[in-house]
Protein backbone atom coordinates (compact mmCIF):
# COMPACT_ATOMS: atom_id res chain seq x y z
CA UNK A 1 0.00 0.00 0.00
CA UNK A 2 3.09 2.47 0.77
CA UNK A 3 4.38 1.61 -2.46
CA UNK A 4 1.09 2.58 -4.53
CA UNK A 5 0.52 5.60 -2.36
CA UNK A 6 3.93 6.96 -3.42
CA UNK A 7 3.34 5.65 -6.82
CA UNK A 8 0.64 7.75 -6.74
CA UNK A 9 2.04 10.83 -5.57
CA UNK A 10 4.83 10.68 -8.05
CA UNK A 11 2.22 9.94 -11.16
CA UNK A 12 0.68 13.38 -9.59
CA UNK A 13 3.76 15.39 -9.95
CA UNK A 14 4.48 14.13 -13.11
CA UNK A 15 0.78 15.05 -14.14
CA UNK A 16 1.31 18.57 -12.44
CA UNK A 17 4.80 19.21 -14.28
CA UNK A 18 3.03 18.02 -17.60
CA UNK A 19 -0.13 20.38 -17.05
CA UNK A 20 2.39 23.71 -16.00
CA UNK A 21 4.13 22.60 -19.24
CA UNK A 22 1.47 22.36 -21.77
CA UNK A 23 -0.02 25.84 -20.28
CA UNK A 24 3.93 28.12 -20.17
CA UNK A 25 3.67 26.53 -24.02
CA UNK A 26 0.08 27.72 -24.58
CA UNK A 27 0.94 30.98 -22.97
CA UNK A 28 4.24 31.31 -25.16
CA UNK A 29 1.70 31.03 -28.26
CA UNK A 30 -0.41 33.42 -27.00
CA UNK A 31 2.25 35.41 -26.26
CA UNK A 32 4.00 35.41 -29.95
CA UNK A 33 0.74 35.21 -31.57
CA UNK A 34 0.00 39.17 -29.10
CA UNK A 35 2.88 39.99 -30.75
CA UNK A 36 2.82 39.22 -34.34
CA UNK A 37 -0.58 40.97 -34.67
CA UNK A 38 0.90 43.87 -33.04
CA UNK A 39 3.55 44.04 -34.84
CA UNK A 40 1.20 43.65 -38.25
CA UNK A 41 -0.87 46.59 -36.62
CA UNK A 42 2.01 48.71 -36.61
CA UNK A 43 3.16 48.14 -39.73
CA UNK A 44 -0.38 48.43 -41.19
CA UNK A 45 -0.42 52.03 -39.52
CA UNK A 46 2.97 52.87 -40.55
CA UNK A 47 2.40 52.24 -43.96
CA UNK A 48 -1.07 53.72 -44.15
CA UNK A 49 0.44 56.75 -42.55
CA UNK A 50 3.35 56.90 -44.57
CA UNK A 51 1.79 55.73 -48.22
CA UNK A 52 -0.50 58.67 -47.50
CA UNK A 53 -3.35 55.77 -47.49
CA UNK A 54 -5.75 58.60 -45.62
CA UNK A 55 -6.54 60.28 -49.17
CA UNK A 56 -7.69 57.23 -50.99
CA UNK A 57 -11.28 56.91 -50.34
CA UNK A 58 -11.80 53.92 -51.83
CA UNK A 59 -8.98 53.15 -48.87
CA UNK A 60 -10.90 54.65 -46.10
CA UNK A 61 -13.61 53.14 -47.29
CA UNK A 62 -12.31 49.33 -47.03
CA UNK A 63 -10.71 49.99 -44.00
CA UNK A 64 -12.65 52.13 -41.68
CA UNK A 65 -15.29 50.88 -39.88
CA UNK A 66 -19.24 52.40 -40.12
CA UNK A 67 -17.87 54.73 -36.98
CA UNK A 68 -15.01 55.91 -38.45
CA UNK A 69 -16.55 56.44 -42.01
CA UNK A 70 -19.10 58.92 -40.58
CA UNK A 71 -17.08 60.90 -37.71
CA UNK A 72 -15.41 61.14 -40.98
CA UNK A 73 -18.22 62.62 -43.05
CA UNK A 74 -19.45 64.76 -40.34
CA UNK A 75 -16.02 66.14 -39.94
CA UNK A 76 -15.72 67.11 -43.66
CA UNK A 77 -16.48 70.66 -43.59
CA UNK A 78 -17.13 71.49 -47.61
CA UNK A 79 -19.90 71.11 -49.90
CA UNK A 80 -20.51 68.27 -52.17
CA UNK A 81 -19.74 65.67 -49.02
CA UNK A 82 -16.35 63.47 -48.42
CA UNK A 83 -14.55 62.75 -45.85
CA UNK A 84 -11.89 64.55 -43.86
CA UNK A 85 -8.28 62.61 -44.44
CA UNK A 86 -6.71 65.02 -42.36
CA UNK A 87 -8.53 63.68 -38.88
CA UNK A 88 -5.11 61.11 -39.17
CA UNK A 89 -2.86 64.09 -39.74
CA UNK A 90 -1.59 67.20 -37.60
CA UNK A 91 -4.00 69.96 -38.78
CA UNK A 92 -1.53 72.21 -40.37
CA UNK A 93 -2.06 73.65 -43.54
CA UNK A 94 1.70 74.68 -44.51
CA UNK A 95 4.50 73.49 -42.93
CA UNK A 96 8.39 73.93 -42.44
CA UNK A 97 9.33 71.25 -44.71
CA UNK A 98 8.23 68.09 -46.88
CA UNK A 99 8.92 65.92 -44.38
CA UNK A 100 5.76 63.13 -44.11
CA UNK A 101 6.31 60.01 -42.16
CA UNK A 102 5.72 57.74 -39.07
CA UNK A 103 8.62 58.85 -36.03
CA UNK A 104 6.42 55.81 -33.79
CA UNK A 105 3.82 53.52 -32.98
CA UNK A 106 3.03 52.32 -29.99
CA UNK A 107 0.37 50.03 -28.99
CA UNK A 108 -1.72 51.07 -25.70
CA UNK A 109 -4.56 48.68 -24.99
CA UNK A 110 -7.84 46.85 -26.45
CA UNK A 111 -6.44 47.50 -29.70
CA UNK A 112 -5.14 51.40 -29.07
CA UNK A 113 -2.34 52.71 -30.73
CA UNK A 114 -0.54 56.06 -30.41
CA UNK A 115 1.21 56.95 -33.64
CA UNK A 116 3.60 59.48 -33.53
CA UNK A 117 4.28 61.26 -36.78
CA UNK A 118 5.36 64.39 -39.05
CA UNK A 119 3.35 65.86 -41.56
CA UNK A 120 5.12 68.46 -43.45
CA UNK A 121 7.88 69.02 -40.77
CA UNK A 122 5.28 69.55 -38.19
CA UNK A 123 5.48 66.86 -35.29
CA UNK A 124 2.12 65.42 -34.57
CA UNK A 125 0.68 62.68 -32.95
CA UNK A 126 -2.97 60.35 -32.72
CA UNK A 127 -4.49 57.46 -31.18
CA UNK A 128 -5.76 55.10 -33.78
CA UNK A 129 -7.79 51.76 -32.99
CA UNK A 130 -6.94 49.20 -35.21
CA UNK A 131 -8.56 45.42 -34.93
CA UNK A 132 -8.50 42.91 -37.29
CA UNK A 133 -11.07 40.78 -38.75
CA UNK A 134 -9.79 37.72 -41.27
CA UNK A 135 -7.25 38.97 -43.39
CA UNK A 136 -8.20 42.79 -43.33
CA UNK A 137 -6.95 45.48 -40.87
CA UNK A 138 -10.21 47.92 -39.99
CA UNK A 139 -9.55 51.37 -38.23
CA UNK A 140 -12.42 51.01 -35.29
CA UNK A 141 -11.55 54.42 -33.86
CA UNK A 142 -9.26 57.65 -34.10
CA UNK A 143 -8.37 60.59 -31.11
Amino acid sequence: MVASCGNNAAQKAEQELQDSTVFADSSNDAIADSTARVDATIAFITDFYNSEKFENEEFLKAHCSAEVLKKLADDYEYEGGGLASWDFRSGYQDGPSDRHEIISVESLNDNWYLYTFYDMGNKGSHKIRVIQKDEDFVIDGIQ
